[in-house]
Formats: structure tokens, sequence, C-alpha cells
């Protein structure tokens, strides 16, 4: 009987102990995917992450049309400036390099970069 009541007060406290953890949510993401790719060249890792925009239900009606602004405008933020177009949904893409490297010439230290395009 002991044991049976020893039982029943551990699934008890048990059960209590667990109605105190939060309950995981998540960032809202509007409908994006957010992806990530890596490849290891040699010692160096060369990662990527980016946002896919959730189409819902709008193919062939932004594909093959203007989705970013041409040159560089005033979004409008803050003190802003005229700024180039941020590539990425709801998040800026990066790329990432864990050593120094040249791209066309041009010494690049290790570190993460974002990927903004100014179109035209």
């Amino acid at each position: 009987m002991k044991y049976f009541l020893f039982v029943i007060l551990l699934c008890a406290f048990t059960t209590l102990s667990h109605s105190q953890v939060m309950p995981l949510t998540l960032e809202p993401d509007g409908g994006n995917r957010k992806a990530f790719v890596s490849e290891q060249v040699g010692i160096m890792k060369i990662a990527i992450n980016y946002n896919r925009p959730g189409v819902k239900g709008r193919e062939g009606k932004i594909w093959n049309t203007r989705v970013a602004h041409y040159g560089f405008i005033d979004l409008g933020h803050g003190t802003s400036h005229a700024s180039p177009w941020r590539a990425g949904a709801n998040e800026n893409t990066t790329i990432s390099f864990s050593h120094p490297v040249k791209i066309e010439g041009n010494d690049l230290p290790a570190g993460v970069y974002g990927f903004f395009i100014a179109l035209g």
C-alpha cells in the first residue's frame, strides 16, 4: 500500500512540475520558408541563410514581374537615406565565410555579410 501511495504522489508531483513548463512559440514568418545552405571548401566553410517568399496562390503573378525597386530609393524609415533592395523575405539574405576570401581580386575578411541589390 505504501508503494502504491508513493507512485501516486510521484505521478502527481511530476504532472505539477510539467505544468510549469512554458509552451514553445515560433516567431511569425508570414508564410515564408527559412533555408540554409553550407559547403565546406578545403578548410573554409561557406554558408548562406535566406528566406523564400510564401507565394500563397500567386504563382504566375509575381514571377517575371518587378518585385524589387530600381536603383536606390528612400524607404522612409527613421533618418532614412536612399537604399538598395534588401534581398530576402522577412530577413536579409546573408553569406558567411569562416576564413578570409578573395572575391574578384579584392580581399574580404572572414565574417557574415548581407546581400543587397541595386537593380538597373
